[in-house]
């Protein structure tokens, strides 16, 4: 800790490169951030309200609610995957803490998720909605939980990757499946549309709990249940500490495998 605190400038540094990185020669920059939910939001809610007919009152804010934080996990996991070896000359020409690595990019997609919902905010305040304003600590506590988790998997898989290169190629399959065993596009409820062994399979998700804390303080207005949120502690904790101890624990051997 003491190492990244006086990193903490190579940290930023790096941070603003990822940023400025997925953004260069684009003409509408920071703008994605946006649109990509929008989009996203968009095909979905044509499919499932008027397709499907999915009974979900406010679609576009339930589906908002839940893409956001999984993008936000999704990205900065997949994207740190290869932070290791895509710095392989800073690697090895210099000492510094690899755990910097990962570290920006969850800093840098941490900014899109916040961004992101600054929108959401504002949205749900012109259609006449201020009950989230009440629930903004819950909000904050979801952010830092997600944040934990989303980092300790990031550092698993960038220490991982360096040694079988193959994590990388297979992290985009496993996130689709990950986006359709979380309740983003469809609710956890009796009468639902899926049965209640699925159901009670998709809890076990950990992505579910913070997806439930997103919405509470997002969509229901109401304080999450008291085991949603020790869940979701639990698995931040556990999280960070497997990704960080595995990751400073082959960290002395990136310079030889990438």
């Amino acid at each position: 800790m003491r190492e990244l605190l006086g990193a903490r400038e190579l940290l930023r540094n790096l941070t603003v490169r990822e940023l400025k990185v997925r953004y260069k020669r684009s003409a509408l920059g920071f703008l994605w951030t946006l649109l990509n939910p929008l989009l996203m939001m968009a095909v979905f809610t044509a499919i499932f309200s008027t397709l499907f007919k999915a009974d979900i009152d406010r679609f576009w804010l339930y589906f908002l609610t839940g893409y956001l934080p999984f993008a936000f996990f999704q990205a900065s996991a997949q994207v740190a995957t290869g932070s290791v070896v895509g710095n392989s000359n800073l690697v090895k020409k210099v000492y510094f803490p690899r755990a910097v690595l990962p570290l920006a990019v969850v800093l840098s997609q941490a900014v899109h998720l916040l961004l992101g919902l600054a929108v959401l905010l504002v949205a749900e305040a012109v259609t006449g909605h201020f009950d989230w304003i009440l629930y903004l600590p819950m909000l904050v506590v979801a952010i830092v939980l997600l944040a934990m988790f989303s980092t300790g998997l990031a550092m698993l898989l960038a220490g991982a990757n360096a040694f079988v290169r193959d994590i990388q190629e297979f992290t985009t399959v496993a996130f689709l499946m990950w986006f359709y065993a979380t309740p983003v596009i469809y609710p956890l409820k009796d009468g639902g549309p899926l049965p209640s062994w699925v159901q009670n399979l998709i809890r076990l998700n950990p992505l579910t709990e913070y997806v439930q804390l997103f919405r509470s303080a997002l969509y229901d207005y109401r304080w999450p249940g008291l085991p949603t949120l020790l869940g979701a502690c639990v698995a931040s904790v556990l999280m960070l500490s497997l990704g960080w101890t595995v990751f400073n624990r082959l960290a002395p051997r990136f310079a030889k495998e990438v």
